[in-house]
């Protein structure tokens, strides 16, 4: 009998037609690939129009948006993150200048709580940014954490680099002042092959990330700062124009496939657990992730094998939490504690055939089944 193929945790898809083709190969052919060209400022008045937002700022990676966005609000003082988050969210806030102070999560959401928020808020001296996290599509208590920030005098520069195409009581953006940061990379749910987005309420800050994108070259050229090469070029501009084309027909696809693999995942009695979905929130289901609150001998890993063994590729994302890094041990954080223990993302891709939602929903049940 012939091995199943393995389903991979993640897979890009970018379905390049003949018209995708044909505009890659009339911008290799007119030699303008970079430099502010005029698919980027096509891509960003698309992106603004379907978020709902003013403006919008391209640059080369979900990190490069942190970093100058962290860079353009200052640097200097502390800042309030989740433990529970990519490295990037951390590398941003450290090569700008600011210190970093961990903040446990929500037990059911699995976002940035704001109780723990509050508590650090006024026990922790010097905080000038609070950073949430969008996890795994699913957006924090923006409205509470923005009020507790203001409260403090802190700004909020929100990592959703997991969030586009997420909404927030039927919003594709959230008005409240944040400078929001999101990522276009190719695990995510609108992929450029790489690349990011800065959306913001202010248009000089959005003014200051234009020129901090290109080395920080002003007019005249002695107003010029100290910036980055950093910088979306024409190519991945059309990869991503073209998916932002067929993204609302993407999402109803993931969301069809989480609903349905959510379904599966409940239906193991709290062997495996889901994130919280509020109702307020439509999740773009960025990612799948299941807790398994008692994995047993072996831990996770063990429960990673077994899914492993049956064709299914996992990761446990987000792994390891950012307090367990060398150089910045010392929180304690008993909810990322307990939810880093046991968490796994199963595969969730743009476009899933029948025979693969069926293999994972029998996995999901059979190893559950076996656990002890």
């Amino acid at each position: 009998m012939d091995t199943p193929e393995r389903i991979p945790w993640v897979r890009p898809r970018f379905e390049p037609d003949d018209g995708l083709m044909a505009e890659l190969r009339e911008c290799l052919e007119s030699g303008q690939v970079t430099n502010d060209g005029p698919r980027v400022a096509r891509l960003e008045e698309a992106l603004a129009r379907y978020l709902g937002a003013p403006d919008a700022v391209t640059v080369s990676s979900g990190a490069m948006a942190l970093l100058l966005s962290a860079s353009a609000l200052g640097g200097g003082g502390r800042a309030i993150l989740p433990a529970f988050t990519y490295i990037a969210t951390l590398a941003a806030l450290v090569h700008a200048g600011f210190e970093p102070v961990f903040c446990d999560v929500d037990p059911a959401r699995w976002t940035l709580d704001p109780g723990h928020l509050e508590e650090l808020l006024a026990r922790v001296a010097g905080v000038t940014l609070v950073v949430p996290v969008n996890a795994y599509g699913v957006p924090p208590d923006l409205d509470a954490l923005h009020a507790l920030a203001r409260g403090h005098g802190a700004r909020v520069l929100y990592d959703d680099a997991h969030g586009l195409g997420s909404e927030l009581r039927g919003r594709r953006h959230h008005e409240a002042g944040a400078v929001r940061c999101l990522s276009l990379h190719a695990t995510k749910v609108l992929p450029a092959v790489e690349g990011g987005l800065v959306v913001a309420a202010a248009p000089d800050l959005l003014a200051r990330l234009r020129r901090l994108r290109s080395h920080g070259l002003d007019v005249p050229l002695e107003r010029s700062v100290p910036g980055f090469n950093a910088r979306l070029d024409e190519l991945r501009a059309t990869l991503a124009m073209h998916g932002l084309e067929r993204f609302d027909a993407t999402l109803d696809r993931r969301r069809a496939y989480g609903a349905r693999l959510r379904a599966a995942i409940a239906a193991t009695g709290g062997i495996f657990v889901n994130q919280l979905h509020p109702p307020d929130v439509r999740s773009n289901f960025a990612n799948l992730p299941l807790h398994v609150p008692a994995p047993g001998p072996g831990g996770v890993d063990a429960v990673a094998a077994r899914f492993l063994a049956a064709g299914i590729q996992t990761r446990r994302y987000f792994h390891p939490p950012l307090h367990h890094l060398e150089a910045f041990r010392g929180a304690s954080l008993p909810v990322t504690e307990r939810l880093c223990r046991g968490m796994l993302c199963l595969p969730l891709h743009a476009r899933m055939e029948e025979p693969v939602l069926e293999r994972l929903e029998a996995a999901v049940a059979a190893v559950a089944e076996a656990l002890p």
